[in-house]
């Protein structure tokens, strides 16, 4: 019964995470940047040349938009993923993963 369980849960979450990881972004930004909970999201899209906007944060998950009309195309997502984001993901991927038209 515990395994079944272990194997359900398992199931419920490995789903999610991998379509959210797998999902590369492509798009010229807003993005969304999954860090881990020991870095400073904030600098680390600093260093990246990007920014962090909107009010609110999840614990891990953060948007993120490029400074100064900067796009993918010129290394902003490259960057971010560098700099020690686990991943980088076009923040309108994250709307339809969600349900949100």
């Amino acid at each position: 019964m515990r395994l079944e369980l272990l194997v359900i849960a398992f199931s419920v979450v490995v789903g999610p995470v991998a379509a959210l990881l797998g999902a590369g972004a492509t798009g010229a930004g807003p993005w969304v940047i999954v860090v881990p909970p020991w870095k400073d999201a904030e600098l680390l899209a600093e260093r990246a040349q990007a920014r962090l906007i909107g009010p609110v944060a999840a614990p891990m998950g953060h948007l993120v938009a490029p400074l100064n009309g900067q796009t993918a195309a010129t290394g902003a997502v490259t960057r971010l993923a560098a700099a020690g984001a686990w991943a980088v993901v076009d923040a309108e991927t994250i709307l339809e993963l969600c349900g949100v038209e």
